[in-house]
């Protein structure tokens, strides 16, 4: 199971199962810090690439983590990372958009429910620490 990984374990499996890198693209390398975070997020609040784990996963930064909104709109525009989105179609959007509708409100509870947020960029020290031992001190509980 991924939650009993290690964080640099888990985040290479994410890396090795997700296929659309986004360090093999061009990017300044804020950008590509601000990518690490976001994966290293995905695997923190266990959300997968999909459209609804990708969805959920921003409510969780918003949330849950220190980097705040702004910041975040920052991180994807640095990276030219709102092209990303066009690989959905509207249909697809709209098939989904119903079960992240029913998620916004559980993962902001979640989200609220943590004992501390996750600091966006001071992820190195929990990098050999297993994920379920990081869930627990920052309360993060699956939806």
């Amino acid at each position: 199971m991924i939650f009993q990984m290690t964080l640099r374990e888990a985040i290479q499996k994410f890396h090795g199962d997700n296929s659309l890198s986004l360090t093999d693209r061009k990017m300044s390398d804020e950008a590509q810090a601000f990518f690490q975070c976001h994966d290293i997020a995905h695997v923190v609040f266990g959300c997968d690439t999909s459209i609804i784990g990708e969805g959920q996963l921003k409510i969780w930064i918003l949330f849950g983590t220190t980097l705040g909104f702004f910041n975040h709109l920052k991180g994807y525009s640095q990276a030219n990372a709102f092209t990303l989105f066009r690989q959905y179609s509207i249909f697809h959007v709209l098939t989904n958009i119903s079960k992240l509708v029913w998620l916004i409100p559980r993962t902001i509870f979640r989200a609220r429910c943590m004992s501390k947020k996750w600091n966006w960029s001071d992820y190195e020290r929990y990098m050999d620490i297993p994920l379920v031992k990081i869930r627990e001190e920052f309360n993060i509980k699956d939806i």
